[in-house]
């Protein structure tokens, strides 16, 4: 028995499906299971199955076309099986195969992929594909669905003016709307004998995104339009006209060309829209990140799973959500919906673009068990086997920039979600010490970008504040893991950027940095027994190796990239009179090739010597003062 094929959902977000790649053509056998198509979803990408065996009877849809889920693409029935009940039930009339016989019903049906009885046939027999063809003045069809025909004599509007939006650009009900409140709008800008501009709605939105002047625009559409290539061929002409004074583009070399296809471009458009349609704000607020990092390296030696930063980070970010669920939340249709589940998503750079795959229930998660999740899902989303499922359904989302070196930025809204956190990089900070003296504290800086028509700016810096509070004491929240504030922490201190060195007559010295101290000496041509101890430039050098050495350790933990060890060889050059010429570093790092490629280690070194604080000591504009005193 034969059967439509539909463009499946790909997750509870998705709005409408592109078919990328028919893996069969129209009467050609196919086999249950057998895959028949590839689509893309606005976050994925999937394959479309057989449900049973047959004969590829008709294809509804043409590579790089888009319809809703639901709506039908295919037809699969046997070879001589009479399909007219198969078309009616696609909306399509009956005949040869292709795309082109495809029509808006199917969408205009709200994504169902079917028709009533009645909608399937006109009074006749016809075909809705027949019947939802009107002829324009200029003696040309115009594809349009029966409602959207409908609609269009209620509201006097002309289809041959309307851009469709429905497959194979057919003018769907929507689009009549769109076209009538544009006539409306421009009805009322026409004033003191002033010419009315023929525009699409299309067109209008995009002239008002590049900001172009429709009035000195000239309308290459019906009777005289406006559309979209017009406006886009004007801001061209508006852009070379600018740059003329500078090379010409036909002067100029392009290096490469990257047109916006698959996930960049379905990224690009769900961004945009989120940010034409929400309302961004976003505060700043830092955290003193001291307890993180320690409660971190605790939680190392109690859990199983190897929990880092963005684990412990999530913990605090839960908490906070607790306490304030607007921002747990989505926003759609004029309904601020809160949820009990924190499903947070965690942005990673793929090779494709940015994608947020989702921990879900992080609230009812112990830390060994969310460090276990997130790090799968991580892995998932790098290695590219990630589904729709894995992206969608997210209440909120993390942005990590800061492993990148980033101080500061301003992250789009995930729609429909309320808020998006932005993490930054550590920053080491002159605070007070208990003494009076100046002590250096790592620090956390964070972005949260909210959508003001939902929730506004006091709740916004309050749940940061919440926030803030967990991250600076994180304690309470990890079950197993304890300070040791009190115990071991009070019979040693850490230098925290203070160290103090004493030469003595000999010229052998000792460095001392809280409770540590370590033996430095010159070389003995100055008179020093260099074998003893480590001259100071051994020791600079050894601080640098071990310094690139954790910082490219951090990054490669950040990505959840095992490795066996990181060495790091700091060579100097000296002159004859010892002065330091040039420094050769030399990494090697203990991570196998089916692990990570060239690619990735480059990456991994070249972020570790970003975030180097002791790298940085190498500028040659860093200020150094000094002042003396009598002993």
């Amino acid at each position: 028995m034969g059967y439509v094929i539909k463009m499946p959902k790909l997750g509870l977000e998705m709005e409408r499906g592109t078919l990328l790649e028919w893996h069969v053509v129209d009467g050609e056998a196919v086999e249950a299971d057998d895959v028949v198509a590839e689509v893309e979803s606005e976050k994925t990408t999937a394959e479309v199955t057989a449900r049973e065996s047959g004969v590829l009877r008709r294809t509804l849809l043409a590579a790089g076309e888009s319809v809703e889920p639901g709506a039908p693409i295919a037809i699969v029935a046997g070879a001589d099986e009479d399909v007219s009940d198969l078309e009616a039930e696609a909306g399509v009339g009956a005949g040869g195969g292709g795309s082109e016989s495809a029509t808006a019903g199917a969408t205009d049906a709200g994504g169902s992929g079917s028709s009533t009885g009645a909608a399937a046939t006109s009074g006749d027999g016809a075909s809705t594909a027949d019947a939802a063809t009107a002829e324009a003045a200029d003696g040309e069809a115009v594809k349009a669905s029966p409602r959207a025909k409908r609609r269009a004599d209620e509201l006097g509007v002309d289809l041959a003016r309307v851009d469709g939006t429905g497959p194979q650009g057919s003018v769907t009900e929507s689009d009549v709307e769109e076209a009538a409140a544009g006539d409306e709008e421009e009805l009322a800008a026409t004033s003191d004998g002033e010419k009315s501009v023929g525009a699409s709605p299309r067109a209008r939105r995009l002239a008002d995104d590049l900001g172009i002047d429709l009035a000195v625009v000239d309308g290459t559409g019906p009777q005289g339009a406006v559309t979209e290539a017009d406006v886009t061929a004007a801001a061209d002409a508006a852009t070379a006209e600018a740059t003329s004074g500078s090379a010409s583009a036909e002067e100029r070399t392009v290096r490469e060309e990257r047109p916006l296809d698959g996930m960049r471009r379905t990224i690009a458009g769900r961004l945009g829209r989120s940010y034409r349609e929400a309302v961004h704000v976003t505060e700043h607020r830092t955290a003193d990140a001291e307890a993180l990092f320690a409660a971190v390296d605790a939680a190392k030696g109690v859990h199983e799973e190897d929990v880092s930063v963005n684990d412990v980070l999530l913990v605090a970010l839960s908490a906070a959500l607790a306490e304030h669920p607007e921002f747990n939340a989505t926003f759609e249709d004029d309904v601020h919906r809160m949820y009990e589940s924190h499903d947070v998503c965690v942005a990673v750079d793929v090779d494709a673009g940015l994608v947020a795959p989702v921990v879900r229930g992080v609230d009812a998660m112990s830390l060994d068990e969310l460090a276990a999740e997130r790090r799968r899902v991580t892995e998932r989303a790098l290695s590219g086997e990630y589904t729709s499922d894995d992206l969608s359904g997210g209440t909120f989302t993390v942005s990590n920039l800061g492993v990148l070196g980033v101080e500061s930025f301003d992250p789009v809204i995930n729609p429909p979600q309320v808020a998006i956190l932005g993490v930054n990089a550590v920053e080491r900070r002159a605070v007070p010490g208990e003494g009076g003296e100046v002590v250096f504290r790592r620090t956390l800086p964070f972005d949260l970008s909210f959508d003001h028509r939902v929730v506004d700016g006091a709740d916004a810096a309050r749940f940061l504040g919440t926030l803030v509070e967990h991250v600076e004491d994180p304690w309470p929240l990890l079950d197993g893991v304890e300070s040791e504030a009190g115990g071991p922490a009070d019979e040693f201190s850490l230098p925290e950027g203070r160290v103090s060195a004493r030469a003595e007559s000999d010229l052998s010295g000792t460095v001392t940095a809280g409770t540590f101290a370590y033996d430095f000496d010159v070389t003995e041509d100055l008179g020093g027994d260099s074998p003893a101890a480590p001259r100071p430039v051994d020791l600079f050098l050894g601080s640098l190796a071990a310094c690139l050495s954790t910082s490219i350790g951090v990054q490669a933990d950040i990505r959840d990239l095992p490795f066996d060890g990181i060495d790091v060889a700091a060579v100097a050059t000296e002159d004859d009179r010892g002065s330091v010429e040039s420094v050769d570093v030399r990494v090697a790092i203990g991570v196998d090739r089916d692990e990570a490629d060239d690619d990735v280690l480059e990456r991994l070194v070249e972020n570790g010597e970003r975030t180097c604080h002791v790298s940085e000591l190498l500028r040659e504009d860093l200020p150094v003062s000094i002042a003396w005193d009598r002993a």
